[in-house]
């Protein structure tokens, strides 16, 4: 019986495990199409992220603000994407909190001409 519930443990939290990831593709994995990274929808989802959640530490515009100043010239819209996601050094990640399509939109918003610091 002992040797039956372990087994049973081991499986439901493999269950457990498969079922956060489940559905959550790498940060490596993400494709920006034109036509995604172009959609008003998707820059105005970015935007609305940005205002809510990122500006508290970024500054309004990217800065001044408590978390680094933010160089979109220089990055890649994967790169972006991926720090949302993981997070780095002192900003936490962000996949529990948005999902994928909202995380792609705010690495869109930030990598939009539209977007200054």
């Amino acid at each position: 019986m002992k040797r039956l519930t372990t087994l049973f443990t081991a499986f439901a939290l493999l269950f457990i495990a498969w079922i956060q990831t489940a559905g959550t593709a790498s940060a490596a994995e993400v494709r920006f199409s034109k036509e995604f990274v172009e959609n008003p929808q998707n820059f105005a989802e970015g935007k609305k992220i940005w205002i809510k959640q990122c500006a508290r530490c970024h500054g309004q515009r990217a800065y001044p603000g408590k978390a680094p100043k933010l160089k979109p010239s220089k990055y890649k819209i994967e790169f972006v994407y991926k720090r949302v996601t993981k997070g780095f050094r002192g900003m936490p990640s962000w996949k529990r909190k948005y999902n994928k399509q909202q995380r792609m939109a705010v690495s869109a918003y930030i990598m939009h001409p539209d977007f200054k610091n």
